[in-house]
C-alpha cells in the first residue's frame, strides 16, 4: 500500500495512504494553498518570548491531530463498525481541517487583538473556508456528495450528526485536538508538563447506545494523568503572566493602529480591511488568507520605523522583546486603587493609559469541559460524568475556578515608580 509520512516530534511517523479514499483526500487537503497557509499560523503566539523554541505552526499541530483521529476512528471501527464506517472519511476530514481559519498573529491570541471582548469564532470562519474556498471544496465534494455538509456540521457541533463525531475534535475532556497540543506544546518548549500515556486513552474510548463518546472507567488514571497534564500546561506556560503580559502589546498596537485612522505611516490593503472590520465574519476570503505571521511581523517592522511615536514604540517592544512588566493583584488589595495608582504612574512616567496600561487575568482551565462534559463508561454499565466518576477532576477543576490570578500591566519605566516589586 502506497503511503505518505510525515516525521512528527511526538508519533515519530505519521501516514496516510494514498489508496484509502479518506486518507488520500486528507493529503490532497494538506497540498491546498489555505493548509500549507498554516505555515505561517503560528501555534503558541508569544509562548516564544518565553520558551525560546515554541515556534512552531498550525501545520504540523492539525496534521498531528488528523492522525489522532485516524487512530481513534480505526480503533473505534472495529468495535462499532455500523456507526462509524458512514461518518469515519467526514470525521477525518473535520479533524484536518478543523483549524484552517486560525488568523496571524498567533491563533487565539489574535481574535483578542482584532476583536476585543468577541468570541474566538474561528471554527465559523473554518466551515467559512470550507463552503467557499474552490479547492477545498472540490475536494470534499470529490469524495462524495454529502461530505462537506457533514464536515461544516461536525465543527459547528451541529444536532444533524451524531454527537460523538464531533466529540472526538470538540468534546470535554481528551479530544484529538487537545491530545496533540497538550504534548506538542510542551515537547517544543523544551518541559515535560504535558506528556501523557497517548496510546491509553485512544484504545480505552468507546461508543455510547445514545451516540456519545465515553472513556472505559478502567483507564480513569490515564484520564487523570491527561487532565493534570494540560492543567499544567495552562498554569505554567499558557498562562504565564510575562506572555499575558506581551498580548496586551498585541492588542495595544492594534488599538493605536485603529486610533491613527487614515495617518496610519502604512498599511497595505489587507491591513486596512481588517483594521475597519468590526468582527471577522465581515472578513472576505481573501483578507482571511493573508492574514499570517509574515504579513503582521512585516507591518510591525514598517510601524517601528514610522512617524507615529506610539506604534512606533508599541511594535519595537514587540520586535525587540521590551516587554511590559506586571504587578499582582491580591486579595487583599483593592483593584480600584491600584488601577488608579497605576495610571498616575504610567501617566507620570510618560506614557498613554490607553495603550500602556492594562489589567489581565487568568481563565478557568476546565471551563469547557462542563459546557460538553465527558461521559464515563462504569464497570457496572452505568454512564456517569468525568466529574461524577472521578473525585481528582472535581477538585482541580473546583481549584482551577478558586485559583484566578490578576495582574496589572504596564511599562517597565511605570513600575519602577509605582514601588511595588512583584
Amino acid at each position: 500500500m502506497s503511503t505518505v509520512t510525515f516525521a512528527d516530534v511526538v508519533h515519530q511517523l505519521i501516514d496516510f495512504s494514498t489508496e484509502d479514499p479518506a486518507e488520500a483526500a486528507v493529503l490532497r487537503i494538506i497540498d491546498t494553498p489555505w493548509f500549507q497557509r498554516l505555515r505561517d499560523i503560528s501555534q503558541t503566539a508569544n509562548t516564544r518570548l518565553v520558551y525560546m523554541f515554541s515556534e512552531h505552526s498550525r501545520f504540523g499541530h492539525s496534521i498531528g491531530v488528523a492522525h489522532l483521529a485516524k487512530l481513534l476512528m480505526d480503533r473505534l471501527q472495529i468495535r462499532f463498525p455500523e456507526s462509524v464506517t458512514p461518518y469515519r472519511t467526514a470525521v477525518l476530514l473535520s479533524a484536518t481541517l478543523h483549524d484552517i481559519g486560525h488568523l496571524a498573529p498567533g491563533s487565539h491570541t489574535a481574535f483578542k487583538a482584532w476583536f476585543p471582548g468577541q468570541p474566538d469564532t474561528h471554527e465559523d470562519l473554518s466551515a467559512k473556508i470550507i463552503n467557499e474556498d474552490p479547492s477545498i471544496r472540490s475536494i470534499l465534494d470529490r469524495v462524495g456528495p454529502d461530505v462537506r455538509k457533514t464536515v461544516t456540521a461536525i465543527l459547528e457541533e451541529s444536532s444533524s450528526v451524531p454527537a460523538w463525531t464531533w466529540e472526538i475534535i470538540s468534546g470535554g475532556g481528551w479530544n484529538v485536538d487537545r491530545g496533540n497540543w497538550c504534548i506538542v506544546d510542551s515537547i517544543l518548549a523544551g518541559v515535560s508538563y504535558g506528556r501523557y500515556n497517548v496510546a491509553a486513552l485512544t484504545e480505552a474510548m468507546q461508543l455510547t447506545a445514545d451516540h456519545h463518546l465515553a472513556l472505559n472507567e478502567s483507564r480513569l488514571d490515564a484520564m487523570m494523568h491527561f487532565t493534570l497534564s494540560r492543567h499544567a500546561m495552562y498554569r505554567q506556560i499558557y498562562q504565564h503572566r510575562v506572555l499575558l503580559a506581551a498580548d496586551t502589546i498585541n492588542r495595544a498596537v492594534v488599538q493605536r493602529a485603529r486610533d491613527l485612522g487614515e495617518k496610519i505611516p502604512f498599511a497595505d490593503e489587507v491591513m486596512q480591511q481588517v483594521l475597519a472590520a468590526a468582527s471577522p465574519e465581515v472578513l472576505p476570503l481573501s483578507a482571511i488568507f493573508s492574514m499570517r505571521e509574515s504579513w503582521w511581523k512585516y507591518h510591525l517592522m514598517r510601524w517601528a520605523d514610522g512617524s507615529d511615536k506610539i506604534l512606533s514604540d508599541l511594535s519595537r517592544r514587540l520586535i525587540d522583546r521590551r516587554l511590559f512588566k506586571t504587578v499582582r493583584v491580591h486579595e487583599v488589595d483593592s483593584e480600584a486603587a491600584l488601577l488608579e495608582k497605576a495610571r498616575e504612574t504610567v501617566i507620570e512616567a510618560g506614557f498613554d493609559p490607553r495603550y500602556y496600561l492594562h489589567s489581565v487575568e487568568t481563565s478557568d482551565v476546565h471551563a469547557g469541559d462542563f459546557q460538553t462534559p465527558m461521559l464515563v463508561q462504569m464497570d457496572d454499565g452505568r454512564l456517569r460524568h468525568l466529574s461524577d466518576a472521578e473525585p481528582l477532576f472535581k477538585a482541580l477543576v473546583r481549584e482551577s475556578r478558586g485559583s484566578s490570578k490578576q495582574w496589572i500591566v504596564l511599562p517597565d519605566e511605570a513600575k519602577q515608580l509605582f514601588g511595588r516589586s512583584r
